[in-house]
């Protein structure tokens, strides 16, 4: 990863520096050890795309009970959010 490499992880808002990665073939959230979410639809109510540069996109995320994150995700990852979510 280079100094442009997306970080893979929440940069703001609730769960601060959960890491997101792929588990088992889906995308979770990574709290705290032991402590993961699935990032599916029954989890999340709604997603928005905030921006996309070279790779390293931003997306913002608010769970169903209303706690909200902003994702830093790199193109692998963000290809398999975007599928769980649609």
């Amino acid at each position: 990863m280079g100094i442009l490499g997306a970080k893979n992880k929440v940069i703001a808002g609730d769960y601060p520096d959960g890491k997101i990665m792929i588990s088992g073939g889906k995308v979770v959230l990574s709290i705290s050890l032991g402590n993961m979410v699935i990032l599916n639809k029954k989890m999340v109510a709604a997603h928005k795309v905030e921006s996309e540069v070279k790779g390293n996109h931003k997306i913002s995320i608010t769970f169903i009970d209303g706690k909200r994150s902003l994702l830093e995700l790199d193109d692998k990852l963000c290809k398999a959010l975007l599928e769980q979510l649609f």
